[in-house]
């Protein structure tokens, strides 16, 4: 870099012969410098600074390469491999108690604690027994602390996740749950009778679990396919309104035990609409038991999430464990108050205590649910990677996503053979592992055996806790994921796009279900995103006197067009699904159609070689023939032409010729062209040279010019009309019309 005072002695006007970077009339004051390089075209570049291609391999040596690879085997190649699978080898050794042990210990206790209601709670949302959600909080979390690198997302029941196994299981599940017993395996959910009689017949339990391995063996999958960057195809606005559309089902699916109803289940399309009529016409018949506990059970939780917590959150890092309190407080007031005899409250039931022994999942289940499985992978897995990486940012560590799905897939599939269905990381336990001061995966250790304490020892109390206790926790958990409608509002002031794809995922899902949702949702994003690349912005540049910036005519006041080149920018890859596009801007923005220039100018020649004694028409110093009456109306062109060619030609005729000599296509923004627009480029170089208009191209990345190679696009575009950047293309073009003018070498019309 140079500095200089003389820029304007040096000739810092555009036309110069040398691109003199940022530079102003008041050049020579602090900060302002002028760049001084010999202007260039992409050919001159590659010669003058040695360019060297790098060889492209084909498919064979590349897979080759790949195989060579993978096959070498040291020491520290295979310590990394078995570290980069079993994280808690990496993390474990380098352990700090003094530092980390006492914060992993409080998380772990606050976080057991929460455990426990939540899991009953979302466990009933799924349909399945309340002690399956303490099986999900223990068997799965003991085999993602030890594969996964996330050290704060808190692992087990997730409402969302839930709510979608709750749809297989109700379409699949023709048993009753019968609650196995210490000695009895999960298995064993109904009686030797029944199983010979009907060997078809599958509990809810049985179901999950099908799921949970379905889920984990699709997970595992995606990992060895090395997919961990799957989720990049679920946008935050998708999640948004997928999440707030799926809580409208959640708190539809919960209403029954709030009001103490007994609703019918519906499966498919619009079933929320059968659901919430089942709920009116019925809405006479509610429990008033029922609607009291759940009143004072949700003005509770309200009261601690809008004062109490707040307040308490100024005073310690600890929470008020109140899901809790009110599972104790409800519990203790239905067994007094004897509430299902009474009252006809339904209650949680037999809960069994100790571990459970290990089954096998109805293996014949799994092809029947493999689209289901597929779907609720997806999300759990997306839903716990986008946790993770913001606690690893947040914590300034690494998380691996491709580790992710194996740790999940695994965590999935060891739970699935103790009657556990799928597992995702939980926003709120999450962010209160976080808060209390967790600091490794020996939180989740230590919430595991509270978790075994509670299993071995503690389960039975809980069995006359009321149903819609747990229901009460759900719906106020819930509000969370309504307040993200806020989002909707935030989005549709800055892209109505970004919005569109937050309403069809939110109305997908509540109308018609929970799959089909997502699924609109992913087929609205990728539609938006073809938009967005089929119809770029573009724009018309102008110069910014005595510097290289070109700039927007439409936006920059200061930017002048200059009256012989005319820059168009498009700002978007250039592909075959918008070459039409391309083309239709081109000539709209420059103003500059190559065939209607071609015919005025025929037109022209006709005009001046005419042997019309009656009226002979005049030519201006511009080259244009002057009269009126068709002036811009390129659709009259053609019958105007067919006149003249049988020497018949209107009176009062005006044709203008356009002075643009140059059109140049800036690329600075196109990330990537194919075979469709190098073709596109090869045909607008030879209609804009027919129309006497030269067209070059300026500042394509390297990608471009090595597709263009590839498409032989460089043989029809001369290497002089193709510059590295658009300065350059301006500096000698414009050096160009002036040696030619200077030479005597313009052409009059």
């Amino acid at each position: 870099m140079e500095q200089t005072n003389d820029y304007n002695e040096a000739g810092g006007g555009v036309g110069d012969g040398e691109d003199r970077g940022v530079g102003n009339a008041g050049a020579g004051s602090a900060g302002d410098f002028c760049v001084v390089r010999p202007a260039l075209t992409v050919s001159q570049r590659a010669r003058d600074y040695h360019y060297q291609p790098q060889d492209k391999p084909g498919f064979a040596k590349t897979v080759q390469k790949k195989v060579r690879d993978s096959c070498v085997c040291s020491g520290s190649c295979l310590k990394t491999a078995i570290t980069s699978k079993l994280p808690i080898l990496t993390w474990l050794p380098t352990y700090n108690p003094r530092q980390s042990l006492l914060g992993d210990i409080i998380a772990g206790v606050t976080v057991a604690i929460m455990h426990i209601p939540q899991g009953m709670a979302y466990a009933l949302l799924a349909g399945l027994p309340p002690i399956t959600g303490l099986y999900m909080a223990f068997f799965p979390l003991l085999v993602y602390s030890i594969l996964g690198t996330s050290r704060h997302c808190s692992m087990g029941t997730f409402a969302v996740v839930c709510l979608m196994t709750r749809k297989v299981v109700e379409e699949m599940a023709t048993a009753p749950d019968k609650h196995p017993t210490a000695a009895s395996s999960v298995g064993d959910l109904i009686d030797n009778t029944t199983a010979a009689a009907n060997p078809l017949t599958y509990t809810p339990v049985q179901v999950s679990a099908a799921v949970a391995l379905m889920i984990g063996i699709v997970q595992v999958i995606l990992g060895l396919l090395q997919l961990g960057s799957l989720c990049v195809f679920l946008s935050d606005m998708l999640v948004s309104g997928f999440t707030t559309g799926a809580a409208v089902h959640v708190m539809t699916s919960q209403i029954k035990y709030l009001f103490g109803l007994k609703v019918q289940g519906y499966n498919g399309p619009l079933k929320i609409i059968y659901t919430y009529k089942d709920i009116i016409s019925q809405v006479l018949h509610a429990n008033p038991a029922a609607m009291v506990i759940s009143g004072l059970t949700i003005a509770t939780l309200a009261f601690n999430n809008e004062v109490l917590k707040p307040w308490v959150r100024t005073k310690t890092k600890i929470p008020v464990p109140i899901e809790l309190l009110v599972v104790i407080g409800g519990t203790v007031a239905s067994y007094f108050g004897h509430l299902n005899d009474n009252y006809n409250i339904r209650i949680v039931g037999e809960i069994p205590t100790g571990i459970p022994s290990p089954t096998l999942p109805p293996f014949e289940l799994l092809p029947r649910m493999v689209v289901d499985s597929i779907v609720i992978s997806i999300v759990a897995y997306t839903v716990s990677y986008s946790m993770s990486k913001i606690f690893a940012k947040r914590h300034n560590y690494q998380v691996d996503a491709t580790q992710e799905l194996y740790a999940l897939g695994l965590s999935n599939v060891f739970g699935s053979f103790f009657g556990c269905g799928p597992i995702a990381a939980s926003l709120s336990r999450s962010l209160i592992q976080e808060a209390v001061g967790g600091v490794t995966q020996i939180t989740s250790f230590i919430c595991c055996g509270i978790i075994v304490l509670v299993l071995l020892f503690i389960g039975p109390v809980f069995e006359t806790l009321p149903n819609c206790v747990l229901s009460s926790i759900i719906v106020v958990a819930l509000k969370g994921m309504f307040l993200q409608v806020n989002d909707l509002k935030r989005i549709w002031k800055v892209s109505r796009m970004d919005a569109t794809i937050w309403l069809s995922s939110f109305l997908g899902v509540v109308i018609i279900d929970i799959d089909y949702g997502l699924l609109i949702g992913i087929i609205v994003s990728l539609l938006v995103l073809l938009c967005r690349s089929q119809q770029p912005k573009t724009a018309r540049f102008g110069h910014i006197a005595n510097t290289d910036l070109y700039l927007d005519v439409a936006k920059y006041s200061s930017a002048v067009e200059i009256p012989s080149v005319s820059i168009f920018h498009f700002g978007g890859p250039v592909h075959f699904a918008n070459i039409e596009y391309f083309r239709t801007q081109l000539e709209t923005v420059t103003g500059l159609n190559p065939s209607i220039i071609s015919d005025k100018k025929n037109i022209l020649e006709k005009a001046q070689t005419s042997e019309d004694d009656t009226h002979q028409p005049n030519m201006e110093a511009n080259g244009s023939v002057t009269s009126e009456g068709h002036e811009k109306e390129p659709n009259k062109l053609v019958m105007l032409f067919k006149n003249m060619k049988n020497g018949k030609k209107p009176k009062d005729l005006t044709i203008s010729i356009p002075e643009t000599k140059h059109i140049i296509i800036e690329m600075s923004s196109v990330s990537y062209i194919d075979s469709s627009a190098g073709k596109l480029l090869i045909q607008l170089y030879k209609d804009y040279n027919a129309a006497g208009i030269s067209f070059s191209l300026a500042a394509s990345s390297e990608n471009v010019l090595d597709t263009l190679e590839e498409c032989e696009a460089t043989k029809v575009i001369p290497p002089e009309h193709i510059f590295h950047s658009t300065h350059d293309a301006v500096t000698i073009l414009t050096s160009m019309d002036s040696s030619a003018t200077a030479g005597g070498n313009s052409t009059k019309l």
